[in-house]
């Protein structure tokens, strides 16, 4: 009900951000976990509190979110929503495990010995299949039912593959979740498995520093940088949306909880880098000439596979979304407006 305290983690990031927003605006009060670390504007924790000045919106500093006490960040809550992780590739192999698993699992284990009941965790698409991806380019159709699989072995022959450990490591979190709920029924747990995120940063938290802090758009910036363009597969879902699902996710819990019935695919389309290049090249003059040229993007290994949304739908209420277009003009004017103020404060 509106006036509940919820602990979001990784407040300041691309999704937690859009997430804590909305549940102010739902009448939510928000207590926002920051981890101890600094920007090129001094510690992240000093800079929301002197920035940030929002009716229902605190934040408390975490040393690790792996070992970390979270006694008084939890104090008062009525529910969690996690979403702090490490991304493909910005920390070594051992912090993206610790992160994603131990991470997930000591937020959880100290929120429950604290009497919280209601946690709602991001996990991806990539839980759905394996952390090769391979079956994505084999014109399948993935639901909440499907799980991937990895091993010891394949793990070392793609441990300098950031993508298949970043998966591998988002897959073992979400088992090692639904292994404690399972543990603990009295618990309503809910996860939001998103496609590729893109879309606009929020108006309440400061605006990323560099390339390393803009989340998924950054794969938006390579299109227009002539950086990296990942033949990955495109489950494409606006951030606001994501954020949508979560808000739902945790509404619904009393309704939608377990492993079996509370995991949400939130995605909305299938769409290819290549088409996206093609449609900003067509569309958006003011970055036509900055867009990489298409013949330079890889062709796809096969064919693509999609994810079905419908249940997600249907239980949470999730109406429209917001189309692969809008979400990408919104996320290059994100990228743009990004630019502009990274050259006025440098």
């Amino acid at each position: 009900m509106a006036g509940e305290l919820i602990l979001v983690t990784g407040v300041a990031g691309f999704i937690a951000s859009n997430v804590a927003e909305q549940l102010l605006e739902r009448g939510y009060r928000v207590r926002g976990y920051v981890l101890h670390s600094s920007t090129a504007r001094g510690p992240k924790y000093q800079l929301l509190t002197k920035t940030v000045n929002k009716p229902g919106l605190e934040f408390v500093q975490i040393d690790d979110i792996a070992t970390g006490d979270f006694t008084a960040a939890l104090e008062g809550v009525d529910a969690v929503i996690h979403l702090a992780a490490a991304l493909p590739g910005k920390r070594s192999i051992e912090e993206t495990h610790a992160s994603a698993i131990e991470g997930t699992l000591n937020v959880v284990r100290q929120a429950q010995k604290a009497g919280v009941k209601k946690f709602v965790v991001t996990g991806s698409f990539g839980s759905l299949l394996s952390p090769t991806h391979m079956p994505a380019f084999a014109g399948l159709t993935f639901t909440e039912a499907d799980w991937g699989t990895t091993s010891d072995e394949e793990f070392e022959q793609q441990r300098d593959n950031k993508f298949y450990v970043y998966f591998a490591a988002k897959l073992k979190a979400e088992l090692a979740l639904w292994e404690f709920a399972e543990q603990h029924p009295d618990l309503q747990v809910a996860t939001v498995l998103p496609g590729y995120v893109i879309g606009p940063y929020t108006e309440t938290f400061p605006l990323p520093t560099n390339v390393e802090s803009m989340g998924t758009n950054d794969y938006i910036h390579g299109l227009l940088n002539g950086g990296e363009v990942p033949f990955a597969p495109n489950w494409i879902v606006d951030v606001r949306d994501v954020a949508r699902g979560h808000v739902r996710a945790f509404e619904e819990l009393p309704n939608a909880s377990g492993r079996k019935d509370g995991r949400f695919i939130v995605s909305y389309a299938t769409y290819t880098w290549g088409k996206a290049a093609a449609y900003l090249k067509e569309t958006r003059p003011d970055v036509k000439d900055r867009i990489v040229p298409l013949d330079t993007i890889n062709p796809l290994p096969g064919v693509l596979s999609n994810l079905d949304n419908s249940r997600t739908n249907k239980v949470l209420g999730m109406g429209e979304y917001y189309t692969v277009e809008q979400s990408l003009d919104a996320a290059v004017d994100a990228v743009l407006k990004l630019e502009k103020h990274w050259k006025s404060v440098n």
